[in-house]
Order: C-alpha cells, then sequence, then structure tokens
C-alpha cells in the first residue's frame, strides 16, 4: 500500500506542533545563549618560541640561537612554515602548523624538540617561553590604566601594582584565559657602581656582582632527625629592604670594612625602557585580557569582565581604568546590524509572496513558515555549540528567501487543487501534497547536496564555509520539515477561500497586467523556441562564451576587503633612535589621527617586550603601532580607504619616519598572511638581499592600487665593533671572552639576585656601572679591565670601529630573507598580481636568490585548488541524486542544463557590482547550481506528468511551463530580495560574504528567464511528439 503523506499529516496535528514547537522554543532558548563573534576561528594553530641571551647581538642570535630552534622545529610533522625573528637580546621563532595538528599537540612536540636541542644552546640564553597563538589569543579587550590626578602613584609603581594584584584580580575571573601587561617600567633594583671607587679601592665590577649573590640568599644545610622530632637548619640571607642590601659587605681595605652603600647608589628603579604604551591619549600601563584557549568565547569574556571591572576598579581608586581596545562594539554593532537585515529579508520576503499570491491568508502561511524554521535551526546551532557571528548569520538570511521555496511550491498547489479544481478543501491538501512532495524534497535535496563538499573542503575555506553550509542545511531541511507538516495543516483552514478583500483585489487586478501577461509571453516563447531550437542554442552558447571571456574583467581575490571602521597605522622611524626619540614621532602620528572626524578610541604601542605575545613580537624601539577605532561606516561620508590616505598623506609628511603603513583591520583574512601583497626573496647574503629589495619596493610604489610598501628590514642601525688583540689580551692573562663579560657587566649589567617582597613576583637587583659612566663611547674605552697583574685601560688591547647593520634578522624555512610588503584598497589580488609581475620583470636574481610571490596570491591558489574540486564533486553528487529521483540518465543532464545559464548571471552579477571572484563568490557558484536545479525539477516534472496524462509532447512542455511560470518567477523574486541585504552589505563584516549573494541574485535573475525557455528545448531534443 502507497503511503499517503497527506493523510498521515491531516491525521496528527497534535504530535506535529507539539514537536516542532518544542524544537522552536529550544531555538528561542539558544539564540540568546549562543555566544557571539565577528568571524569563526579560522587562524592556523601556530607556537612561538621566545628565547632572550641578554646582552647579544641581532646577529649573534640568529646564528646561535635562530638557526638550531628553527632546524628542530622544521622537523615535526605537520608543520607548516618556520619563520624567526631576531634583534638583540632576543629571538622569536614561530612554527605554524597545519589544521590537522591540535594546538596543545603542537605546544607539547615543540617542547620536545627544544629539550633536544638546549645543550647546543648558548650559555647565556635564557630559558625558552613556550607560547601557543591562536585566534584566542587576540586580546578582546585592552585596558589603559594610568596614576589619577594628584595620586601619589607614577607609572613604574601602577606597573608593579598591573604584573601583580590587578593581573591576579582578573585572572580570577570567570572566563578569562590570560592576561598580559605591556608598557615599559619594568621595577627592580638599581645599584648604581661608582668606577672611581672601585678603582681607588682595588675593586672589581666582578666582585661586587658575587658580593650581591652570595649574601641575599637563603641556603638549606639539611635536615636533622632525632627519636622524638625533626628540624631543618637552613642559613638565612635574604635581604628584606633596600637599607639592608646597601649595608652588603663587598670587602675589607686597611682593616675598614666596605660596605654596598660606599661604593654604589641603591635605589628602587626600572630596566631601560624598549616599549611605551599610550591609550586614550595618556601614557599608560596597558593590559590585554585574552579569552580561554579551549570553550572561550569574545562575548562570554567581556561580559564576565564588564561586571567584575567595577569590583577591581574599587580596589585601586588612585588609578584610572580605560578601554583603549575591544573588540564589543564590532561584534555588538555587526550582529544588531545582521538581525535587523534578517528582519528586513523576512519581511520584503513576505511581501512578494503577498503580490505574487494576491492572498493575505496564504503569505500569512509563509510569515508563520520563516520564523519557526528560523528557530528550529537556531535549536539545531544551539546543540552542535556553534556561535553568532557574520557567517552563521549570513546563512540564516541567505536562507530566509530558499527555505520559502518549498512553502510556496506547497501552497501554489494546494490552492490550485482546491480552486482552479474545485477539490474540496482536506482532499486538495492531501492531493496536492501528495502531488507535490517528490518534487519538494528532490528540490531541497539537491540543493543540500551541492553543500555537503564544502563541509569537508579542509583548510582555511573549511573553517569559514563549513559553518555556512552546516546551517544553510539545517534550515532547508527543517524548512521542508515545515512545508509537508505545518504548512498542510494550516492551509486547511486558510487555503481554497475564494472570498477577497479590498488590498488583495488590488493586486489581483494589477496580476491581469503583470504575472499573467508574463505567463502567456513565456508560454508562447517556448512554442516559437521549440521550432527554432538551432537559433536558440547557437545563441545561449554564444552568451555563455561572452560571458566567460568577462572573468579576467571580474579580477579574484581570496576574501573581498571590509570596512569595519579599524584603522591600523605602523611606522618605523631611524634604525638609531631612542624610545624618546620615537615616542615623539610617534605622538605626531597620533595627532594625525586624532584629526581625522569620528575617533572613538586609540592605542599606541611602541618596542615588545620578551614573553609579551599578545602586543605583538618582534618589534624594536624604533616599530610603533596604533590601532584607531572609527564610527562605523553607516555614520560617516568617507570609507575607511579615504580615511587610509588621509592618514597616509598626512603621517608620510612627519620628518624621521622610514617607513609607514596604514591598512585597514581584517586587510589579510589570515594573522599569518603579513600584508595582501608579500614578495619574499631569500638568498645568502645581507647585503645582496636589501640591495634587491630596494629595487623591488621602487618598482612596487609605481604599481596602481598598491598601498602603503615596505620592507621588512634594512641595514641602517649604527653598530660599534669592540676587536680586541687577542696577543695584546695574553699578555695580560686574559682572553677576548674574558675582557668582553667585563664590558657587558658595566654597560649591561647583571641580575645578581632577586629582592623578594610577599605577594609579589620580587624584584630583579641588577649591578652596574651608574649613568653617566656609560653614555659615551670615549668612557668606554677608559674603563678599566681587572687583570691578574692589575687593572688595565680597555683601550691597551681593544680598538673601536663604527659599522651598519640591520636592526632585525628575519628567516624563513631556514634560508634569510628580505619581504616587501604592500596593501591595496578595494583592487583585486589577481589585477595587483599581474601588475606586479610586470613590473618586476626586469629584475635580475643572482644565482642561489630567489623571488616568491607570498600573501593572499599564494593562499588564493590553494583555495582555489579545494572549491574547485568541491565544485566537481557537488556537480558528480547532483547528477547521480537527479539519476535516482528520476529513474534517468537524460533527464538530470536536461534539468542540469540550468547551471551553465545560471552562470552567465553570476559572471554579470559580479562584473556590474564591481565585486571579484572570491571564496565567498566560489561558494556562491556551488549553491546556485543547487538552487537554480529546483526549477527545471518542478518543470520536468510537470511535463512527466503532462506526457503520463496522454499529452504531446509540445502540449505537454506549453502547459508546463504556463502552470510553472508563477511559482519559478515566485521562488525566484523570494530568494533575491531574501538575499538583498547581503548583497547590498547591510551589515559590518557583510562586505566579506557580499559575492555569495551577488553571484546568487545574478544567477537567479537570468536562469530563471532562461530556464523557462531552454530547458524545454534541450528536453525536446530526440524526443518524439507523441505522448
Amino acid at each position: 500500500m502507497k503511503f499517503n503523506l497527506g493523510d498521515w499529516v491531516l491525521k496528527r496535528p497534535y504530535l506535529i506542533f507539539s514537536v516542532l514547537l518544542l524544537i522552536a522554543v529550544l531555538g528561542v532558548i539558544g539564540f540568546f545563549s549562543m555566544p557571539m563573534n565577528l568571524f569563526p576561528d579560522a587562524n592556523y594553530p601556530q607556537v612561538v618560541v621566545i628565547i632572550a641571551e641578554p646582552g647579544a647581538a641581532a646577529r649573534d642570535v640568529e646564528a646561535d640561537v635562530a638557526r638550531p630552534v628553527e632546524k628542530a622545529l622544521s622537523a615535526i610533522s605537520l608543520v607548516r612554515t618556520v619563520r624567526s625573528t631576531s634583534q638583540d637580546g632576543m629571538t622569536a621563532v614561530a612554527a605554524e602548523f597545519d589544521y590537522k595538528k591540535g594546538l596543545d599537540s603542537a605546544a607539547t612536540d615543540v617542547a620536545n624538540a627544544l629539550k633536544r636541542i638546549e645543550a647546543r644552546l648558548p650559555a647565556a640564553a635564557r630559558p625558552p617561553e613556550i607560547f601557543k597563538v591562536s585566534d584566542a589569543t587576540a586580546p578582546v579587550f585592552t585596558l589603559a590604566l594610568s596614576a589619577k590626578k594628584g595620586s601619589h602613584l607614577d607609572l613604574a609603581k601602577v606597573r608593579q601594582l598591573a604584573d601583580n594584584e590587578i593581573k591576579e584580580a582578573l585572572l580570577r575571573v570567570p572566563q578569562v584565559g590570560d592576561v598580559e601587561v605591556f608598557g615599559g617600567f619594568l621595577p627592580e633594583i638599581a645599584i648604581s657602581v661608582d668606577p672611581v671607587k672601585l678603582r681607588a679601592l682595588g675593586i672589581s665590577l666582578a666582585q661586587v656582582i658575587e658580593a650581591v649573590r652570595s649574601q641575599n640568599v637563603n641556603i638549606p644545610n639539611g635536615l636533622i632527625i632525632r627519636k622524638h622530632d625533626q628540624y631543618r637548619i637552613k642559613t638565612y640571607g635574604e635581604k628584606k629592604d633596600l637599607a639592608r642590601i646597601a649595608a652588603i659587605v663587598v670587602a675589607a681595605r686597611g682593616g675598614v670594612t666596605v660596605h654596598l652603600r660606599d661604593i654604589a647608589v641603591v635605589k628602587v628603579s626600572y630596566r631601560d625602557r624598549q616599549s611605551l604604551f599610550i591609550g586614550n591619549n595618556r601614557e599608560a600601563i596597558g593590559v590585554n585580557i585574552l579569552r580561554p584557549e579551549k570553550g572561550g568565547h569574545v562575548t562570554t569574556t567581556i561580559a564576565a569582565l564588564e561586571k567584575a571591572l567595577p569590583k577591581i576598579k574599587a580596589r585601586f581608586p588612585e588609578i584610572n581604568f580605560k578601554i583603549a581596545d575591544t573588540q564589543k562594539n564590532l561584534i555588538e554593532t555587526s550582529i544588531k546590524n545582521m538581525a535587523q537585515a534578517l528582519r528586513d529579508s523576512i519581511i520584503m520576503t513576505v511581501l512578494v509572496i503577498f503580490v505574487m499570491l494576491a492572498s493575505m491568508r496564504l503569505a500569512s502561511l509563509a510569515a508563520v513558515s520563516i520564523p519557526l524554521v528560523c528557530f528550529m535551526t537556531f535549536a539545531g546551532m544551539y546543540m552542535m555549540g556553534y556561535e553568532l557571528n557574520i557567517v552563521t548569520m549570513t546563512a540564516i538570511i541567505l536562507s530566509v528567501g530558499l527555505l520559502v521555496d518549498d512553502t510556496i511550491v506547497v501552497i501554489e498547489n494546494i490552492q490550485r487543487h482546491a480552486v482552479k479544481l474545485k477539490k474540496p478543501i482536506r482532499r486538495a491538501v492531501v492531493d496536492g501534497l501528495n502531488e507535490i512532495v517528490l518534487a519538494d524534497w528532490a528540490g531541497t535535496f539537491t540543493t543540500v547536496i551541492v553543500l555537503v563538499p564544502i563541509m569537508f573542503v579542509g583548510g582555511y575555506p573549511g573553517k569559514i564555509l563549513r559553518p555556512l553550509t552546516v546551517v544553510l542545511s539545517l534550515t532547508l531541511l527543517s524548512s521542508f520539515v515545515v512545508s509537508v507538516t505545518v504548512i498542510p495543516l494550516l492551509a486547511r483552514y486558510l487555503a481554497g477561500k475564494t472570498s477577497r478583500n479590498r488590498f488583495e483585489r488590488i493586486f489581483e487586478f494589477l496580476d491581469r497586467f503583470t504575472i499573467t501577461p508574463v505567463t502567456d509571453f513565456f508560454s508562447n516563447l517556448v512554442i516559437f523556441a521549440l521550432s527554432h531550437r538551432l537559433i536558440f542554442i547557437l545563441a545561449g552558447v554564444a552568451l555563455f562564451v561572452v560571458s566567460m571571456r568577462q572573468m579576467p574583467l571580474v579580477g579574484r581575490d581570496l576574501m573581498p576587503s571590509m570596512d569595519t571602521g579599524i584603522v591600523k597605522v605602523a611606522f618605523r622611524t631611524e634604525a638609531d633612535s631612542s624610545l624618546q626619540a620615537t615616542e615623539k614621532i610617534a605622538r605626531q602620528v597620533k595627532a594625525v589621527v586624532e584629526s581625522v572626524p569620528g575617533l572613538k578610541l586609540l592605542a599606541l604601542e611602541v618596542g615588545s617586550e620578551p614573553g609579551v605575545v599578545s602586543f605583538g613580537t618582534g618589534r624594536t624601539p624604533q616599530d610603533g603601532s596604533i590601532t584607531a577605532h572609527f564610527v562605523d561606516r553607516f555614520h560617516r561620508r568617507q570609507t575607511i580607504w579615504q580615511l587610509e590616505e588621509t592618514i597616509r598623506q598626512r603621517a608620510g609628511k612627519i620628518p624621521g619616519i622610514t617607513s609607514l603603513s596604514v591598512y585597514d583591520f581584517g586587510a589579510t583574512p589570515l594573522s599569518s598572511i603579513a600584508a595582501p601583497v608579500d614578495i619574499m626573496i631569500s638568498g645568502p647574503e645581507p647585503r645582496v638581499l636589501a640591495a634587491l629589495a630596494g629595487e623591488v619596493q621602487g618598482r612596487l610604489k609605481q604599481v596602481r592600487g598598491l598601498t602603503s610598501v615596505s620592507r621588512s628590514w634594512r641595514i641602517d642601525k649604527k653598530e660599534m665593533l669592540l676587536s680586541i688583540d687577542p696577543q695584546k689580551a695574553a699578555r695580560f692573562g686574559m682572553n677576548p671572552a674574558a675582557i668582553s663579560a667585563q664590558i657587558q657587566q658595566a654597560i649591561q649589567g647583571e641580575g645578581a639576585s632577586i629582592l623578594r617582597v610577599t605577594g609579589e613576583d620580587g624584584y630583579v637587583i641588577r649591578v652596574r656601572y651608574g649613568q653617566g659612566e656609560r653614555n659615551d663611547v670615549q668612557d668606554i674605552m677608559a674603563y678599566e679591565i681587572a687583570t691578574p697583574r692589575g687593572p688595565v685601560p680597555l683601550q691597551e688591547f681593544a680598538a673601536l670601529a663604527g659599522s651598519f647593520t640591520r636592526t632585525v634578522f628575519t628567516r624563513k624555512d631556514l634560508s634569510p630573507v628580505i619581504d616587501v610588503h604592500g596593501y591595496r584598497a578595494t583592487t583585486s589580488i589577481s589585477r595587483l598580481h599581474e601588475r606586479i609581475v610586470k613590473a618586476l620583470a626586469g629584475v635580475e636574481l643572482p644565482p642561489d636568490y630567489r623571488l616568491s610571490y607570498e600573501g593572499e596570491y599564494k593562499n588564493m591558489g590553494d583555495t582555489g585548488k579545494r572549491l574547485g574540486k568541491s565544485l566537481g564533486i557537488a556537480v558528480l553528487l547532483l547528477f547521480f541524486s537527479l539519476v535516482i529521483t528520476f529513474k534517468s540518465w537524460v533527464n538530470p543532464i536536461v534539468i542540469m542544463s540550468a547551471i551553465p545559464l545560471s552562470i552567465i548571471g553570476a559572471v554579470w552579477g559580479l562584473l556590474i557590482t564591481g565585486q571579484h571572484m572570491c571564496m565567498p563568490a566560489t561558494m556562491g557558484m556551488i549553491l546556485l547550481t543547487g538552487i537554480v536545479v529546483n526549477n527545471s525539477i518542478l518543470l520536468i516534472d510537470f511535463i512527466e506528468q503532462a506526457r503520463k496524462r496522454g499529452a504531446d509532447l509540445v502540449s505537454a512542455i506549453q502547459q508546463a511551463v504556463k502552470m510553472r511560470t508563477r511559482p519559478i518567477i515566485m521562488t525566484a523574486s523570494c530568494t533575491i530580495v531574501g538575499m538583498w541585504p547581503v548583497a547590498a552589505q547591510k551589515a559590518i563584516g557583510l562586505e566579506r560574504l557580499s559575492p555569495l549573494a551577488v553571484v546568487v541574485i545574478g544567477g537567479l535573475l537570468v536562469s530563471t528567464i532562461l530556464t523557462l525557455v531552454y530547458v524545454p528545448i534541450f528536453y525536446s531534443l530526440g524526443r518524439k511528439p507523441s505522448a
């Protein structure tokens, strides 16, 4: 016995409504419970190793530390790239892994690799610090801490409180993963030794360091165990305050004890500053708050912080807590815009249905089904652990137009049975549903089946598009369920009514002059086309070929640019600039940014600090970065790229800036992509690399559409090279290493010990010469070196010469490299690449040197291959699913003839709107293949049914076209207006996904028109005219 779905549905209203409403209620709960984000987490897992070697030059750090670490990390499984940046005193080696490698597993492998080479690292190198870097290490909140007016606190004290008490208070907040503090003013105990007094007393600096080290220490002496008790003996030597440190005995001369205070000044100070932070117009201490690595979400962390901050502020009444940077405003504005776009999409879709059907009753059926389906989808997202972001919300908006397709098909067919065939309403519902359910399911199934390959595409496309396809699939499947259950139950009461109100009569009257003539036009056109098939086929092929030839004009991107209202400004000053000199220039750049209207928040950072990853690594005291938040694009006249050009023009005139890059937040879709355009040159000799980079940079500056062209390093840093004569040194019983160690102690000093403070991390006690004795080169040459034969001036066995070197040493995949970076506004990457290749055609590379195109262009190639493969698999799945459905090899080919017709519209849609072919546009092509065949399925299904009833071929085709024109136009119109808010970029960040909607809208506009003509033509080929 054949299963009767219509009858089954009508007999079980309570079951159906109970189950679906329960799921919808869960969806409401899920909607308000799901965390929010801007985009899905998509960055590759990365582990950064930071190793400090105090006092070492960048060249030595690269050779002795970076290289062995690189080799060790390169041998780890699933590593994609290894890159190192070395500067004076430290190196940062970053290993990027494939998505298949878990971050914890990667960090473990890195730690094991470092253990294997630790014996090969210099003795002076500090233990490696390992940091796991992911989307979670991007700060969700940046606080600027400064002393209030009239407070007794200075920034050094604020830093001390931030490092200890404030950081601990923030870490206790639920949903806070980590807290990092930045901005210089790292407190320490400074012991400034007077070299004149040392000389007079015959004491060396090494003796002073050893005295501090040996007399500020607790030494366990052992455990005494007796019959009834036991106790430990410990030599107690730790000093608790500055006075006791100053009283440390250094030596005895002539029966007189020499104390530390006799030869040095002991005070609380801070380390030589190599970084600074300015937040909201005041120098401050920056505090970055990070979400937990696992299970942490941006909005939940921000909500927890906002709840806890008032209590933390109350504990520190003398400190200003100001927000310098936050993701909150961008995310909340974007999601709010997306919700408004969803609302507009629903309203426009329901209006289209009302206009097309001229029935408020039938339009209300769609109005009921849309929110029900949406909340059913939210329930699925909630149970799957998804979050609300631009991608998942876009999927919901895109699906509004698609989900009513099922509803319209069912409503229209039930209405036809009730009104035109004059059946009782119950019989009309049963027969109308049973007649259309197979075609309805086939349409839904074909749309879903083309999305399946995207769910398994892998790589970066998988991270972005998998949530989109899963949510779209959930929505479409929910729509089908609602269309064959809820809609028939409600249609029993609302369909079949012939009485119409005033508005309905107006639209019914207008229908006679709009849809009815269009229906008649297509039914007559298809008859004409069947008589002139060759002409129409040749015209269609010509149109397709002409359209494909326009593809180069469209251009290609990895992801489109977007206007989030956040501008980044990176600048570099002269290589020998001090932090103070850089700060002066930084404040001028800051003033330029502040002069641009619409500024809301600003944070400025200069330099970097070891172990502080979220504020950036590898920056020198000559490097600065500004993050500026402006009002969103709906509340300003200029685009973000116009603001950038204003800043670029004004800041470029500031004296002392050697490099300036102004770009928008999200200029690259992945943080591992340094810039949209990245020309990397590799080779052995630094000076050759610098010369080649200079030539490339000069040529790129002439490329139209490319902005902020810069290179990663120059050979412009002044360096004083001390040459020690080994023979002269040997005469005094010394060697170059011993002499160098004494110079290092005098200039850089040595952390001799720690002053421990209860409840704090403790203060490093640094011993070295006073500031006045280590500022001038000539003073250094006059240093007296302690030798077995007595003190000898350094100039007796050393000479000093000037030279130039690099500020930073960069390597990638075991080879020295230099990068030339460039940014863009909205010019496509493919077009820029063509111009760049042409501009660099004359660059001659010496042997062993290589130039490669990195940046977005490289990633675009991998993404294109993955999506191309997915498109091919989608077409195959679609074809075989249609074969199974129609039990035919020919009909699926006829149905799929609509796909090339839709591509014509997609190409022209991109061209007219100025969008580029990119990852979302390719996703739109794949989605389009599933959508456009739905109309063909309905058309072919009705032709087949008519022929089974005895109609001849031409009559069956004309009848099917006449009957299906209205629902085909209606479903296409609903899809188009439903996707319009996405195509029109009605939310912050929707620029990234609008090409998807543009492709679908353009494809549907053209394919809807052509399908009604060309699918019947292809169907008629090789078929007999008779039934």
